[in-house]
């Protein structure tokens, strides 16, 4: 269904301090469709327990290649080798192998072999009698492997050698460190299958070929294909690239090495904390020495912030919605919803939310409308849109009837006479939405983030800080500090840390002639400054989304996190990207939807 409408403000004063690209936009429901995916990896489960190689080979077409996939790594063999109900013997799983390899080749895939891991026979052998073995079970496991080797040089294909790696790790043993699941460490005879660390260990290997390979840097979809053992079975996840499998966790390694750079601080600004008080710092000249204590000074923090901003009021913790129109989509429905936000007031928004879900993490995105984040609006701010095509639950909130009068916030209780500033009212709005999402049997409490751009990003950025429940959050150029001399980070005005009773201020920089008005001046007075809100974060990991607004140097105020974390004990929860525009792109955008799966999927 198509969307089109033109949303139009036009602004033309010499001061405007919301530029024309985040005010003025034609939605179209079309545009994104218009433009090309960015490239991204792709990691596809396709194990099956108790297959043997003619097994595999008779679902090759329908598991594998209708997927197009740019690689396959194979693992198979096992209970080819030891399952008493799938035995073959070596010839016959040397010819079933063969034509797998053989029909991936000709439809032009890239294939690695995997061979086979250690079993333990004394585990075996409570399950099964070992007369009914030709061979003793790790004999035919090692017979396997020759096999798989020379069909590796017969059709110049790499191998991944799993077996000499448990091996050297002295698995399979009776013992709880095994990598293979047994009593000690199952409860269960298992003597086959990896442990959630030897799945963590078979990632790290091909972990370690895709960079050896140099296909690191590369956007791959990759499926992997074989039996139990890459099913996963006897941990979290199975038949998934969720959990505890290891294509799971070859995913986070992925996922960690596009992240890790953003993850760490310029040489030039390493514990560089510039002009900006200490947060460490009691009101009353102590100074924080341990984990305990910065609990307390956490909390007077927040109490300071409250008092100079006003407090809230009591949060809508089980909060209704009504549903408005539903649209299914090809991946999630989405429901336009209506509820209370602030008490009294009403708002709308789209909640999305994937076909099947159950648990799933879920992302609250924040702008001036509801429409821009679920692809409505201009390109590259359809962070709802995006994320609930990655599995993500997602509620897209604006202000729509405040921006569109031009006033562009919530104001408690009324505008004439409000109690709390502006953008605390937002953070406030945006905590009983996180209690909206949290009580939805589709989403995971526990892994809930907040997003968004300019505007947004102050929204983001507020409620991530004021309101602990966010497990984390990603800011796109809001402005992480004060800086009065870039006019789009603008707290000064009254819709955000300025509010003062109408008429307002003219818009534009404080000068003397135009001073800033309300609580704003007096923030600047008390050398107060935004730093001491990121710190509230630690240990919960953010990321900001920097473009002309807040450039690389911004790593200054945010030393003062890293310490923060340091005192959790946590490392790699604060991040930063940069671009030299305001505006958000597809590769700043991945950066933001790639840190969401990495901190908040399973």
């Amino acid at each position: 269904m198509h969307f089109k409408y033109l949303f139009l403000i036009a602004c033309f004063l010499a001061n405007l301090n919301l530029s024309l690209a985040e005010t003025a936009f034609v939605k179209d429901s079309t545009l994104m469709d218009k433009e090309a995916s960015a490239p991204r990896w792709s990691i596809i489960n396709k194990g099956a327990g108790n297959n043997n190689s003619l097994d595999l080979l008779a679902r090759l077409d329908e598991d594998v290649i209708s997927e197009n996939p740019d690689m396959v790594f194979i693992m198979v063999g096992i209970h080819d080798m030891i399952n008493l109900h799938k035995f073959l013997d070596y010839g016959t799983y040397r010819k079933a192998y063969q034509k797998i390899i053989t029909r991936l080749q000709h439809a032009g895939i890239e294939t690695v072999l995997l061979n086979l891991i250690p079993v333990d026979t004394n585990a075996i052998s409570n399950r099964y009698q070992l007369d009914f073995f030709d061979s003793p079970p790790l004999v035919k496991i090692k017979k396997a492997n020759e096999i798989i080797a020379d069909l590796a040089r017969t059709n110049g294909l790499k191998t991944i050698d799993l077996y000499q790696e448990f091996i050297k790790r002295e698995s399979p043993n009776p013992g709880k460190a095994s990598l293979i699941l047994n009593v000690a460490n199952s409860g269960k005879p298992d003597g086959v299958h990896p442990t959630s660390e030897g799945n963590r260990i078979i990632a790290e290997k091909i972990f370690n070929f895709l960079v050896a390979t140099q296909k690191i840097n590369q956007k791959k979809k990759m499926v992997f294909f074989g039996d139990s053992i890459i099913f996963g079975q006897g941990v979290e996840g199975s038949g998934t690239s969720e959990g505890q499998t290891f294509p799971a966790y070859l995913k986070k390694m992925i996922q960690w090495d596009e992240l890790a750079p953003y993850f760490s601080v310029p040489y030039e600004y390493e514990d560089v904390e510039g002009d900006f008080s200490d947060p460490f710092v009691f009101e009353d000249g102590t100074v924080v020495n341990d984990l305990a204590d910065w609990k307390e000074r956490r909390k007077e923090i927040l109490k300071k912030w409250h008092d100079h901003m006003g407090q809230w009021p009591e949060m809508i913790n089980t909060p209704s919605f009504e549903v408005l129109h539903t649209v299914e989509e090809e991946s999630f429905v989405q429901k336009k919803i209506k509820f209370e936000w602030v008490p009294g007031q009403m708002t709308e928004g789209y909640l999305s939310i994937p076909y099947g879900a159950k648990n799933n993490p879920a992302v609250v995105t924040v702008y001036y409308e509801p429409e821009t984040a679920i692809g409505q609006g201009k390109p590259d701010r359809d962070f709802a849109l995006q994320l609930a095509k990655r599995g993500f639950v997602t509620l897209s909130l604006g202000t729509t009837e405040t921006t569109e009068n031009e006033t562009y916030s919530i104001y408690y209780p009324h505008i004439d006479s409000a109690t709390v500033q502006p953008l605390s009212m937002l953070a406030y709005a945006a905590g009983n939405a996180w209690h909206l999402l949290a009580s939805l049997p589709e989403v995971n409490p526990d892994k809930i983030g907040i997003t968004g751009h300019s505007y947004g990003g102050k929204w983001a950025m507020f409620a991530s800080c004021l309101f602990e429940k966010y497990a984390a959050a990603a800011w796109s150029d809001p402005g992480i500090v004060f800086d009065q001399n870039k006019p789009n980070i603008n707290y000064w005005e009254p819709w955000y840390l300025g509010y003062h009773p109408k008429p307002w201020r003219k818009r534009g920089l404080p000068t003397e002639d135009n001073p800033a008005k309300g609580l704003y001046p007096e923030l600047l007075e008390n050398k107060m400054d935004l730093h001491e809100l990121h710190v509230l974060m630690a240990p919960r990991p953010f990321l900001v989304s920097g473009g002309a607004e807040d450039p690389v140097d911004r790593w200054v105020p945010l030393n003062y996190s890293l310490r923060a974390n340091e005192l959790f004990g946590v490392k790699n929860r604060v991040g930063m990207s940069n671009r030299k525009e305001h505006s958000p792109n597809k590769e700043s955008n991945e950066i933001i939807y790639s840190f969401f799966e990495y901190y908040l999927a399973p």
